[in-house]
């Protein structure tokens, strides 16, 4: 799995560049007294809220859980089609949970296609309707 992590962080910084960070306070929060810590992928801008997941689709959902309680309003999944499945059903159910819990205009999904252009082009996208103002 940390081969899948090492590509989805890679595509976010082609795509994000500096803005993009995977280490630090923005990606660890508390649930809340004596609930623990969790940690996401990644964050933009001091912004938007990063998971990445390859796994099956029940283990997708529970890290929509982190993603829904990080403390940024927005947020992006990307998924990485490589055992969740079909790639359409994914990301329909992360749209609906993410949806039971926030504004449509906060969350974006985005699936990793074979081709890496028009992948990273999606990320940009997404990260441009979440607000986040990329250069080039």
């Amino acid at each position: 799995m940390g081969e899948l992590d090492n590509l989805g962080k890679k595509l976010m910084r082609v795509a994000a560049g500096d803005l993009f960070t995977d280490d630090g306070p923005s990606v660890s929060f508390e649930f809340g007294p004596k609930a623990g810590r969790a940690r996401i992928d990644g964050t933009v801008g001091g912004l938007v809220a990063i998971e990445i997941e390859s796994r099956v689709p029940k283990q997708i959902r529970g890290a929509l859980v982190d993603l829904v309680m990080h403390p940024f309003e927005r947020k992006l999944l990307l998924l990485l089609p490589v055992y969740i499945g079909n790639p359409t059903t994914a990301v329909n159910q992360a749209r609906v949970v993410l949806g039971r819990f926030l504004q449509p205009d906060t969350f974006r999904v985005v699936c990793v296609s074979e081709d890496l252009n028009e992948t990273v082009g999606a990320i940009r996208e997404a990260l441009r309707q979440l607000g986040i103002k990329l250069n080039a």
